[in-house]
């Protein structure tokens, strides 16, 4: 007499058992065919895998218009650049025209001078302001530039004249100071001469321009700067100078070290700071209640000369700064492990393989397909909660859903409990790791590649007894019965 089970799933009765298909049902549902469809499947569940992708680029898309509105009113990422004593003059010479003539030209430009030394510190609070679901690191700094302008050599100018004549217009020179968003600033700027006279700075970089390419976001007519008259016997001399500013900003803050000698100390309370530009700070302390930072660039390392003759702010592409990092950007994290996502479903599939070879009943691809899709809603998942509640409590959350679901589902398919146990462990096991490697991206691929071996290794082991060629024939399942 026929067992009932085994009546139930003649059709699908692992080989070598009793009641084994026809042949070409054999076939069908031999291990190795299985297995390769299990592999055809992975890949076709690359689509939806493919669509998760976009989902999370469109969220992300989404954060950093919101990110936008949220600098809009507040402020962007400041750049000081400055000061600088900018000497309007006219150089007259003689021109030779296309027709073979000779013209005197008289020429409008500008001198700009660098301070002779710069310190530069500033204080920056920052916080998160938040939008519907989104959030922007924001802050309120303020800063203090002070130094001294050495006189200038003027005789420079003649120097670099084009074999010209040069006249300097002494009352009209003034120190400039290039800032990313002039809206942001939060009070009056004045400028204290020599410790005594205060001087107001003015809208806009009067004769200047921001360098070619540069653009200075909510700066309007202005081009984004301030500037300020020197008296005439201040700028001939040489005058120290304190500028204290008041701004908000977002994201980041850069400085351009326009002094011939500058140094930078920054504090601030954020704790996950990016330290960027073109010079990294000599000295750091980074702790859960904010940093501090401090940069020294000597004359040498600058790289450009006491003088020099243009229209445009200097130093724009020599900035040093700070990034205000969020934690976890868990879209690029959710994006990162979607990368992963064909060795994950791969993994699950080959544990789910193992234990029906090993469990004597058959798990159909349908089956297979709808584990894999579980996968799949674990990335919406986590996307979704990640937007809420954080990226560590949605991945617990989505996670554990879909540890649960398929090891349950698993166990109750294969009618027996210790696989849906060990199901549980192989998917706690992959999901820790995943998260592990999307926390450690230096050594991901180091991580990824350690795992594939070991996966490969218990792969060959596990499934050394299986009748791979659906044969029907018994195989051994311990040592004492010889193949």
């Amino acid at each position: 007499m026929t067992n009932n089970s085994d009546e139930a799933f003649s059709d699908t009765t692992v080989p070598g058992r009793v009641g084994a298909p026809p042949r070409l049902l054999t076939f069908r549902n031999s291990p190795a065919v299985k297995f390769i469809l299990i592999g055809l499947l992975t890949i076709l569940l690359l689509a939806p895998a493919t669509f998760v992708w976009v989902l999370v680029e469109e969220r992300a898309d989404r954060a950093r218009d919101v990110a936008r509105d949220i600098a809009r009113s507040w402020g962007g990422t400041q750049k000081i650049n400055g000061p600088y004593l900018v000497v309007p003059y006219d150089e007259t010479a003689l021109y030779q025209t296309k027709d073979g003539q000779t013209e005197r030209r008289k020429l409008k430009r500008t001198a700009v001078f660098f301070p002779k030394k710069l310190d530069v510190s500033g204080d920056i609070d920052v916080e998160e302001r938040q939008k519907s679901i989104y959030s922007l690191p924001v802050y309120h700094s303020r800063l203090r530039l002070s130094g001294r302008f050495a006189a200038p050599e003027l005789d420079m100018l003649k120097a670099e004249s084009e074999a010209g004549t040069v006249s300097v217009n002494m009352e009209e020179a003034y120190v400039v100071v290039g800032i990313g968003d002039i809206s942001a600033l939060k009070s009056e700027v004045l400028m204290t001469l020599d410790g005594a006279q205060s001087v107001p700075f003015e809208p806009g970089l009067g004769a200047m321009k921001p360098a070619r390419g540069y653009t200075s976001r909510g700066a309007g007519n202005m081009s984004g700067g301030i500037n300020a008259s020197v008296p005439s016997q201040k700028w001939r001399q040489g005058f120290t100078f304190d500028i204290d500013l008041q701004l908000n900003g977002s994201s980041g803050l850069f400085v351009a070290p326009s002094g011939q000698t500058t140094k930078v100390s920054l504090a601030s309370n954020w704790p996950h700071p990016g330290f960027t530009g073109a010079f990294l700070p000599e000295e750091r302390t980074i702790s859960e209640e904010g940093f501090e930072a401090t940069w020294t660039i000597p004359y040498l390392a600058r790289g450009i000369p006491k003088l020099l003759q243009t229209s445009e702010i200097p130093l724009e592409n020599k900035l040093l700064g700070v990034k205000f990092v969020e934690p976890v950007n868990f879209y690029q994290t959710i994006s990162r492990s979607l990368k992963y996502a064909v060795g994950f479903i791969s993994l699950t599939f080959l544990a789910v393989f193992v234990l029906e070879m090993r469990s004597g009943w058959s798990f159909h691809w349908i089956q297979y397909g709808l584990v894999g899709f579980a996968l799949i809603i674990f990335y919406v998942m986590l996307l979704a909660f990640a937007e809420h509640v954080g990226y560590g409590p949605a991945y617990l959350i989505a996670a554990g859903a879909a540890t649960l679901l398929n090891a349950v589902y698993v166990g109750t398919s294969l009618r027996n409990r210790f696989a849906g146990v060990v199901m549980l462990l192989v998917l706690g096991a992959i999901f820790g790791v995943l998260f592990a490697l999307m926390r450690e991206q230096d050594y991901a691929l180091l991580i990824g590649s350690v795992i594939a071996f070991v996966a490969l290794a218990v792969t060959m082991f596990v499934t050394q007894r299986i009748d791979w060629s659906g044969s029907g024939e018994a195989v051994p399942r311990d040592d004492s019965n010889p193949a």
